[in-house]
């Protein structure tokens, strides 16, 4: 009998202590991409970054046009060229090519490396508020929507007004 009750005892605290944890949580979301837009290093960011992208392209588009200038020379004169000119020519060409492919795939690795490093320090900057917003306002859990993942939540605090706050965004 006395093991009877002490099963019974120990059977309702497990059954009471999740709800009782559960109530003590605080749940909050906030949509950090919207977050992000607002914020006015992001917009000096991407001026930045579109100031590169651009620099680049026109890199990329002179290399093109002296390929297309050389291939065009080429092809109007290979009739005339002797073999041994037409292979010169062709591995002149060929080279150029290949320095076009490797300018590309160059660009594309910078250019995320770049951006990369001009966004981290913005995404740090509005973690560092979420977590001090979280941690002022008692919350255990902030969920970001922006990611999709959440569909549904109940009992749960926007909280990108007070981060927006105290980060002096409007």
């Amino acid at each position: 009998m006395k093991q009877l009750i002490a099963l019974a005892i120990v059977a309702s605290a497990l059954i009471g202590t999740p709800a009782l944890a559960q109530k003590s949580n605080k749940f909050g979301h906030i949509n950090s991409a919207e977050l992000l837009s607002l914020m006015p290093e992001r917009k000096a960011a991407a001026a930045r970054m579109d100031s590169i992208t651009k620099d680049v392209e026109k890199q990329l588009q002179e290399m093109m046009t002296e390929y297309r200038t050389k291939q065009e020379k080429y092809s109007a004169e290979a009739p005339k060229l002797s073999e041994l000119v037409k292979k010169d020519k062709e591995e002149e060409l060929g080279s150029l090519g290949t320095r076009i492919q490797n300018f590309q795939q160059q660009a594309q690795q910078s250019l995320e490396q770049q951006e990369q490093s001009l966004i981290e320090p913005i995404v740090s900057k509005a973690k560092k508020a979420i977590e001090q917003v979280a941690k002022d306002n008692g919350y255990t859990y902030i969920f970001d929507t922006s990611a999709g993942s959440l569909l549904f939540w109940e009992e749960s605090d926007n909280i990108l007004g007070m981060v927006k706050k105290k980060l002096s965004l409007q």
